[in-house]
Parts: C-alpha cells; sequence; structure tokens
C-alpha cells in the first residue's frame, strides 16, 4: 500500500510538473504563430515577388537581364536556406512537445547554470522513447538528479559539472560528475540526500553507484531498466 501511494505521488508530481511545462508551452504557440507570419509575410512575399521577375526577364537575352536572372537565382536560393531554418526550428519545437519530460530536465538544467558557479555541460539520448518510460521513472530520475546538484552547490566545490542521460541496452544510465573535494566513501556517513537517491533507485528497481576520492570529485551513476507505461501498477 505505501509503494502504490508512493506512485500515486510521483504521478501527481509529474502531473503538475507538466502543468507547469504548458505555461511555457503557450509561449511556444505565440513563437509558432510568429514563424507562420514570417513565412506568409517574408519568404512567401520574396518568392512571389522572384518569380514574377523572372518571368519577366525570361524575354529578354541581353547582357543585363541575363545578370538579373543570375541575381534572382541567387535570391532564391537564400530563400531555401531560410526555409530550411525555419522547418529545423519547427521539428525542433515538436520534439520538445512530444519529450515533455526532456524540456523540464533542460529547465532544471538552464536553472542551475543561470543561478550557480559551476560550469555545466550536459548530453541527453535522443535514442531514449521517453513515452515508453513510466512516469515514477522519470520522476525519480528527476528528483535523482535534483538532488545531486543541490549536494553539488552546497558541498563540492566543484568547478565543473556533467549530466549525461544515455540508453543503453534496456536501461536507462544517469551519471553526474564533478570536479569538488569529493569524500572518502568508506568512511563517511551517508547524508540524507544520499540516502533519498538510494531510495528512488531501488523504487526503480535500479542499482546506484558511487565513486568519490577526496580532491578527485565524484561521479553518480544511476541505472535503471526501461519499464511502459503497463508495467508501472
Amino acid at each position: 500500500m505505501l509503494v502504490q501511494a508512493q506512485q500515486k505521488a510521483n504521478e501527481e508530481i509529474y502531473s503538475l510538473m507538466i502543468s507547469q511545462q504548458e505555461t511555457i508551452e503557450e509561449s511556444r504557440v505565440k513563437e509558432k504563430k510568429r514563424i507562420a507570419q514570417e513565412l506568409h509575410d517574408g519568404v512567401l512575399g520574396r518568392l512571389f515577388g522572384a518569380r514574377l521577375n523572372l518571368d519577366s526577364l525570361n524575354k529578354f537575352t541581353d547582357d543585363e537581364s541575363i545578370e538579373n536572372r543570375f541575381n534572382y537565382l541567387n535570391e532564391l536560393k537564400n530563400i531555401e536556406q531560410d526555409i530550411r531554418e525555419i522547418s529545423h526550428d519547427l521539428n525542433r519545437e515538436k520534439f520538445v512537445l512530444i519529450n515533455n519530460f526532456v524540456a523540464i530536465v533542460s529547465n532544471l538544467l538552464e536553472e542551475q547554470k543561470t543561478s550557480h558557479a559551476p560550469e555545466l555541460t550536459s548530453h541527453i539520448d535522443d535514442n531514449i522513447k521517453w513515452d515508453k518510460v513510466g512516469n515514477s521513472i522519470k520522476i525519480n530520475l528527476y528528483r535523482i538528479l535534483q538532488e545531486s546538484l543541490q549536494n553539488i552547490n552546497k558541498y563540492a566545490q566543484a568547478q565543473k559539472i556533467d549530466v549525461r542521460i544515455e540508453k543503453e541496452l534496456e536501461t536507462i544510465i544517469l551519471k553526474i560528475t564533478d570536479n569538488g573535494q569529493g569524500f572518502d566513501i568508506n568512511t563517511k556517513k551517508k547524508g540524507i540526500g544520499l540516502q533519498n537517491m538510494e531510495s528512488r533507485t531501488k523504487e526503480c528497481n535500479g542499482s546506484l553507484d558511487v565513486k568519490s576520492k577526496k580532491g578527485k570529485g565524484t561521479v553518480i551513476t544511476i541505472t535503471v531498466p526501461i519499464v511502459n507505461e503497463s508495467q508501472v501498477y
């Protein structure tokens, strides 16, 4: 019953996070409208103008007309490149909308970058199909990452942090590395933060590995199996 209650709480927390993300999506909708307007008023207008001018120049064979035709063909190439860039932006927005979890994690990492001193690098594997991953796993991974960053900010005195989320066979691996002061894992009593990470990893039927040495930084690796929504309950 306790496990079921925890899973329900995780679902509710994740739903709240998604609701918060919807506010951000409103801004994206406005940006899409701007892009559509840019397509209609800018790109299509330029295409129409170039086509009319090329049609009129086809009647002439003098050097000036040939040069003007060449210039309009270059303009068409520039318009083609603009369309590619707009298409790329739209595809990126679609990818973010589909993968709300990635957007939520990205927001957390961006907040870390802007609010704290350590230089942060990150990578999220594009091959992970997050819609196939149970919400319980996603919320626990998010909380583990959040807890890790808080611990680094409070205690590690690190200059660099690297966060990686990757897929390996049927598992997801979350790896957080910092170059801070580290600690002796054999003698140091586990803090609440590390205990919470262990508990959340266990809830996902995963494994937690902590490597650290004084003055050598810390590497935290969480490996969890990918679980479909139907398997969570």
